[in-house]
């Protein structure tokens, strides 16, 4: 089962999740690898996400921008998942600060 999300709807959706501004950024680089890291993950207006990543993510999302945000599942069963646009501040370092531009969202619950 799923729940569209509403880009501009994603911060105060976020803060009603028991697992608040904690997710796993995923990524794709060139050789077709998925990356994942945990990551604090603060949404903005319009749905707009700032995290910090780690090398390898904003390396990544540099070549391949396209990238997707998880929060793991709340106690109601639902996740909650966001799709974006990454940019990256700058080379990819330790702490590299992305900053993602969701285009959609779901709160998502697989079937009992």
């Amino acid at each position: 089962m799923s729940i569209p999300v509403k880009p501009e709807d994603l911060a105060a959706t976020v803060l009603e999740h028991e697992h608040g501004p904690t997710a796993f950024v995923l990524t794709v680089g060139e050789d077709g690898r998925t990356k994942v890291i945990h990551a604090r993950a603060e949404v903005g207006d319009a749905g707009v996400i700032n995290a910090i990543v780690s090398r390898g993510v904003a390396a990544n999302a540099l070549v391949r921008p396209e990238v997707v945000v998880l929060w793991m599942p709340a106690a109601d069963g639902f996740c909650l998942i966001a799709d974006g646009i990454a940019t990256v501040d700058g080379e990819p370092r330790a702490e590299t600060p992305m900053r993602i531009e969701t285009f959609s969202a779901v709160r998502h619950k697989p079937p009992a």
